[in-house]
């Protein structure tokens, strides 16, 4: 319950900053007329940094109601009885279909497949919990999107999911500095460059690298966009704070999603810059200091553990086993990971796959599994569209994050987290955008903006 209390302080403190005189108009007024759903997503977030530690499958199941489940559960209805209501007087399936939000459909189907498969679940009150969570998070992306500014509300909220995210990462990095008692853990693996890892109550070191650099993605292409527009500055000091966030997490998975994520920006933005300098030096260092670069981000383990991705081959390989057990319906949402492929293997003391697409296929099967690799894809094309189009590009960018941390961690493939959360609002932004590619126009407005 601790961690529930230090998220709250923080948040509270921070949004009550924003409003002091000064500070950017978008963060002032990033809340203006979306109180209500922005109530909700707090709630939501603040679910998300409710963590339970326990040791395996059975003691979950014998004991699944703990302090910290019990204040998850009456958070996430509370922001159901929020959106309820929303849902009702706002979602028309027909207009959906007008409209063409077949990303929106598509989630729903998932969440609709997610809540039955509680009667077949292998771990049903697991299941109905989480597909609660799903529901709820999915309704409301679909209520902003039947909103008639649903484009400005959608890149709002996209911006409060950052925002807080943000503070906390802040918070955590200044703390690995001033406070390490409390934000930096000796674990059985060294860091990158220190010995100690940035590790906090309401977050884990893989959270801190993973969303560190979706952050610094973010961030970079709202630089690339403002130009030398007065400010502009700022968002080099997120980036700064999402990649020590990264240094200070020492997650690998961080790094990937870092690299890949700014090296699209820079291909998009600052291609000759990529090309002449930033890729030769690149190559150059992997060449010269190859040996030391691995030696770090193996962190001491075992030799040879990146070949298995630190044991995530051996997650996938039972997974795929448990699949085919059950291909159509899988063994229940948010259950099939651990409560079933992880305990044939006697690792069910993880709590997930490290791969959302396959704790997708082996929650749902392949009846749900369709639909949600159908909106997943959709908003890939989307974002590929809208990349090489120079247009929405910080909304467009925070795909390749998602996407990557669905294949190699919980991603969004899995229950209720800042990635899933993320996930259905870049779903529902494409839908209100279109598919279409990227007009001239469009692109003349960008660079235009960019020059400013």
């Amino acid at each position: 319950m601790g961690e529930l209390a230090i998220v709250a302080t923080i948040w509270g403190i921070s949004l009550s900053g924003r409003h002091l005189r000064g500070m950017p108009a978008g963060l002032r007024n990033m809340s203006l007329g979306l109180g209500r759903e922005h109530l909700v997503i707090a709630l939501l977030m603040w679910a998300t940094h409710a963590r339970t530690e326990r040791e395996g499958t059975a003691a979950a199941l014998s004991n699944p109601f703990t302090f910290e489940t019990l204040a998850r559960a009456g958070i996430v209805l509370a922001a159901f009885a929020l959106v309820v209501p929303l849902f009702l007087q706002r979602v028309r399936l027909a207009q959906a279909v007008r409209r063409r939000w077949y990303g929106v459909i598509f989630l729903m189907i998932y969440a609709s497949v997610a809540v039955v498969s509680v009667t077949w679940s292998s771990a049903p009150m697991v299941t109905a919990g989480k597909a609660l969570e799903t529901s709820v998070t999915f309704g409301l992306a679909w209520s902003l999107l039947a909103r008639r500014d649903r484009e400005d509300a959608l890149k709002r909220t996209i911006h409060l999911v950052l925002f807080l995210e943000g503070v906390l990462i802040l918070v955590a990095v200044l703390g690995f500095f001033l406070l390490p008692s409390a934000f930096a853990e000796t674990q059985s693996r060294t860091g990158f460059l220190f010995e100690a890892t940035l590790e906090a109550p309401y977050l884990g070191s893989n959270g801190f690298s993973a969303i560190g650099a979706m952050l610094a993605a973010f961030a970079l292409a709202n630089y690339f966009i403002a130009g030398r527009r007065r400010g502009s500055s700022t968002w080099l000091w997120v980036v700064g704070v999402g990649t020590m966030s990264i240094v200070l997490g020492s997650g690998r998975q961080g790094v990937a999603i870092w690299v890949v994520s700014i090296a699209a920006l820079l291909w998009v933005y600052r291609r000759e810059i990529f090309l002449l300098v930033v890729a030769p030096l690149a190559t150059s260092a992997v060449v010269v200091y190859g040996t030391e670069i691995v030696t770090t981000l193996e962190r001491g383990q075992v030799e040879g553990s990146l070949n298995t991705l630190t044991g995530r081959t051996v997650f996938w390989s039972a997974a795929i086993d448990a699949f085919e057990d059950r291909p159509i319906t899988g063994f229940g949402y948010g259950a099939g990971g651990r409560y079933e492929a992880l305990r044939r293997i006697g690792l069910d003391q993880y709590s997930h796959l490290h791969n959302g697409y396959l704790e997708s296929l082996v929650g749902v099967g392949l009846l749900g599994f369709i639909p949600f690799m159908l909106a997943t894809l959709r908003m890939m094309w989307w974002a590929g569209v809208r990349l090489l189009g120079r247009v929405d590009t910080p909304y467009a960018v925070l795909v390749i994050p998602l996407v990557l941390q669905n294949a190699i961690g919980m991603g969004f493939g899995a229950w209720l987290n800042t990635h899933l959360i993320l996930f259905a609002l870049v779903v529902a932004l494409s839908d209100s955008l279109g598919m279409r590619p990227v007009r001239r126009a469009a692109r003349r407005r960008s660079r235009v903006a960019q020059r400013a």
